[in-house]
C-alpha cells in the first residue's frame, strides 16, 4: 500500500478557541499543569454523570449529543458536545477526556480539536518522570511499560490526527 505525498485538506475557520485533545503516557499531570498555571486558557471539560442503560448512552453518540464515554461502578462518565462548545465559547481550550477513537466523532459534528501526542523514548523515560506537584506518585516499571504499549500502538494508528 502506497502512501500519498500530498493530502488534499480544506481550511476551516475557527470563530472560538479549539478544544485540546492530549495523548500519551501522563497526560493527566500535563492537562493538570496547565489548568493550575494558565486557568483563563485551560479548563478541564466536565463530565456528566449519568445513570442510563448502555443503549441510552450508545443511542447519545449516535445522535451526537455525547463524544464520548466511561463506564464506572453504576453509571456512565460522560462528554457532552454541549460542555466542550459551553467551555470554548468562554473563550477557554478546553481539555478533553476521550479516547483517540472518538475524534473522528468531533470531526464529523465540525468541532477540530488540536490533538497532541507526548512521546517518550522508552518505558524507563516514564517510569523516570518526577514533578512534585504535578506527578506525586511514583510510577511502577509495570505501569511504565503499559503506558508506553499503549501510547506506541495509540501513535500508530491516529498519527494522521496529531496537529
Amino acid at each position: 500500500s502506497a502512501s500519498l505525498a500530498y493530502q488534499r485538506v480544506q481550511k476551516v475557520d475557527c470563530t472560538s478557541q479549539r478544544p485540546v485533545l492530549l495523548l500519551g503516557p501522563l497526560v493527566d499531570a500535563v492537562k493538570d499543569m496547565l489548568v493550575k498555571e494558565s486557568p483563563g486558557k485551560f479548563c478541564r471539560c466536565p463530565l456528566e454523570v449519568m445513570k442510563a442503560s448502555q443503549q441510552a448512552i450508545e443511542r447519545g453518540v449516535k445522535d451526537c449529543l455525547f463524544i464520548d464515554y466511561k463506564r464506572r461502578s453504576g453509571h456512565f462518565d460522560v462528554t457532552t458536545v454541549a460542555s466542550i462548545k459551553e467551555i470554548t465559547e468562554k473563550d477557554c481550550h478546553c481539555l478533553l477526556d476521550i479516547g483517540p477513537h472518538a475524534i473522528e466523532r468531533l470531526h464529523s459534528i465540525h468541532i477540530y480539536p488540536i490533538v497532541l501526542f507526548i512521546r517518550y523514548k522508552s518505558a524507563k523515560q516514564i517510569k523516570e518522570q518526577k514533578d512534585p506537584i504535578f506527578l506525586r506518585d511514583k510510577v511502577t516499571q509495570k505501569h511504565s511499560k503499559e503506558q508506553f504499549d499503549v501510547a506506541q500502538k495509540i501513535e500508530q494508528e491516529y498519527s494522521k490526527y496529531f496537529t
